[in-house]
């Protein structure tokens, strides 16, 4: 059985030159789905790959439970700057506040909040950012929302 992250890698290069669902009225053209009921799973396009230093991530873009891009691949050294858009969220990597949340060996877990108060969020405009120095797979939440689906993934390169 192949995971949902091996699979999108595996097919990115197909599905970005072959998805067009905004065309075809399933989706917002960007490759997602769009999502009516709070809940309901989202279909994305393969992550976002890029070698600028700075990688920004919106939070909770039109009030919806999602990390806009929801994966994306970066180089060791990039910083990602994580931008609330809409109330009630944070971003965490820390293994106590979801079963989700995964770090590779040797790297620090991230969070937007200080201490273990899990569901600490942030308010809507400011940002968090968090350098990568650690090649592997980051798996991260917005605390408070990912039983909803709130769920984003770091491939980070060496």
């Amino acid at each position: 059985m192949v995971e949902r992250r091996t699979f999108i890698r595996m097919t990115g290069a197909l599905a970005t030159g072959t998805l067009v669902a905004g065309c075809t009225g399933g989706g917002n053209g960007d490759g997602s789905a769009d999502t009516t009921t709070e809940g309901e799973a989202t279909t994305t396009a393969a992550p976002t790959t890029t070698q600028s230093s700075t990688v920004e991530v919106a939070v909770g873009p039109e009030k919806r439970l999602r990390f806009d891009p929801e994966e994306i691949e970066i180089s060791t050294g990039t910083t990602v700057v994580w931008t609330f858009e809409s109330t009630g969220h944070n971003v965490t990597s820390k293994p106590g506040a979801s079963d989700k949340c995964r770090n590779p060996e040797g790297a620090e877990p991230f969070a937007s909040y200080e201490g273990s108060s899990h569901f600490t969020i942030n308010e809507p405009g400011t940002t968090y950012e968090h350098e990568f120095t650690v090649p592997g797979e980051y798996v991260y939440v917005c605390a408070p929302h990912e039983g909803q689906g709130m769920v984003g993934d770091i491939t980070v390169t060496g």
